[in-house]
């Protein structure tokens, strides 16, 4: 590695890292239909950060989702339906459609 790499390597991943807030602490992820079923459906989004070869697959999937949480707030959502939810997600599709679900 050269040198210079090294050096925006800590600052690149920092980038990398989303943080959750008050609002997006409310947005669910979930991979089960039967929740969303009866929410209005506000739009698509993609969780993906760009650096996938750079994290580990764990710490991938939970910047992923935090992403998905934070966008899907953005928004204005509850729910984000998303592959991403399902513990053994491997990669791959980063996407999800926003939700807003009346308590109920």
């Amino acid at each position: 590695m050269k040198p210079r790499f090294l050096i925006l390597l800590p600052a690149l991943l920092l980038g990398a890292c989303a943080y959750q807030t008050s609002r997006t602490s409310i947005v669910v992820v979930t991979n089960t239909q039967g929740v969303i079923e009866n929410c209005q459906k506000l739009g698509e989004i993609d969780g993906d950060s760009g650096f996938g070869s750079v994290v580990p697959l764990d710490k991938m999937r939970e910047l992923t989702l935090n992403r998905l949480k934070i966008r899907g707030a953005d928004m204005g959502g509850t729910h984000v339906f998303s592959e991403v939810a399902d513990i053994k997600w491997a990669g791959g599709k980063t996407t999800g459609t926003v939700y807003k679900c009346n308590p109920g």
